[in-house]
C-alpha cells in the first residue's frame, strides 16, 4: 500500500451454517469416500477449526445423516394415481439410480448412519401407496422392508462382486450356462428392475386382509392377526444396525 492510500477494508469472513457443511461435506465424501470422511478433515475443507463444525454437526454419525438427506431428495416420487403398483415400481427405481450413483449410501445404510427425514420419503411412500390399495399395514410393512432389503442387498452384492462366470467346463451346470448370457448382457440397473418386478408382481397378487371401518390409516383397521405376528416392527429404512459410524 502506497503512503497517503486508504487500507482495504477487511472482507468479512462467512458465518459457517449447515448447508455450507453439507456442500463441503459431500465434496469430501465424493472424492475420499466414506472411510475419507472425518470431522477433522470436514473442517480442513471448509478451513475452519475443528470446533466451528461440531457447534452444527455434533457426529459423523449426524454428518452421514445430513448427506444422505441432501442426496435423497433427488428422488423422485411419482403420483401414485390409479396404480400404486407402477408408482411404487418407479419410486424405487428412481431410488436405486440414486443410491447407485452415490457409492458410500449403500455402505452407510448397513452401519446404521444414514438416518433423517429425507431419507424416510421412500418408505412413507410406499407403504402409503400400499396402504391405499388395500393392503393391511402388516402386508405394506413386510413388502416395504422386503423393497429396503433388495434395494441395498443389491447395491451392495453389485460392488462386492460383480456377475461372475460359470465355473467348470462346457458339460457342468447346462441351465446355469444357458441363462447366464442372458442375464450378464443385462446392466445392473436391468437386473434390480427384473427382481424387483418379481417381488411387486408376488407381493400385490396376495389377498387383502379384511379391513374394518371404524379405526385406523383411513379410518381402517386390518384384520391380519398371522401378517401382524410376523411383519417387522420397523423398515430397515428407519432402524439401526451394524457399527457405529463415529470417527
Amino acid at each position: 500500500m502506497r503512503h497517503g492510500e486508504t487500507p482495504a477494508p477487511e472482507r468479512p469472513t462467512q458465518p459457517l451454517t449447515r448447508p455450507h457443511i453439507v456442500a463441503a461435506g459431500l465434496r469430501l465424501l465424493e472424492r475420499e469416500g466414506a472411510a475419507g470422511l472425518s470431522m477433522r478433515k470436514l473442517a480442513g475443507e471448509l478451513g475452519k477449526a475443528p470446533a466451528a463444525v461440531y457447534r452444527h454437526v455434533s457426529d459423523k454419525r449426524e454428518l452421514m445423516s445430513l448427506l444422505f438427506d441432501e442426496v435423497s431428495r433427488r428422488i423422485v416420487l411419482p403420483e401414485v394415481g390409479d396404480d400404486p403398483r407402477a408408482a411404487v415400481l418407479e419410486a424405487a427405481q428412481s431410488a436405486h439410480r440414486v443410491m447407485e450413483e452415490h457409492g458410500w449410501i449403500a455402505t452407510g445404510m448397513l452401519d446404521g448412519a444414514l438416518l433423517g427425514a429425507t431419507s424416510m420419503r421412500l418408505s412413507e411412500f410406499i407403504l402409503d401407496a400400499l396402504v391405499r390399495d388395500g393392503m393391511s399395514d402388516a402386508q405394506a410393512a413386510r413388502l416395504d422392508v422386503a423393497i429396503w432389503q433388495y434395494l441395498v442387498g443389491h447395491l451392495v452384492a453389485v460392488r462386492a462382486a460383480p456377475y461372475p462366470p460359470v465355473p467348470g467346463g462346457d458339460e457342468d451346470y447346462p441351465t446355469v450356462r444357458r441363462v447366464a448370457p442372458l442375464v450378464a448382457s443385462m446392466s445392473d440397473h436391468e437386473r434390480f428392475t427384473a427382481g424387483l418386478v418379481v417381488l411387486l408382481d408376488g407381493a400385490f397378487a396376495e389377498p387383502r386382509a379384511a379391513r374394518d371401518d371404524t379405526a385406523g390409516h383411513g379410518g381402517t383397521v386390518a384384520h391380519d392377526d398371522a401378517a401382524t405376528r410376523e411383519a417387522p416392527s420397523v423398515s430397515p429404512s428407519l432402524s439401526p444396525s451394524g457399527a457405529d459410524a463415529g470417527e
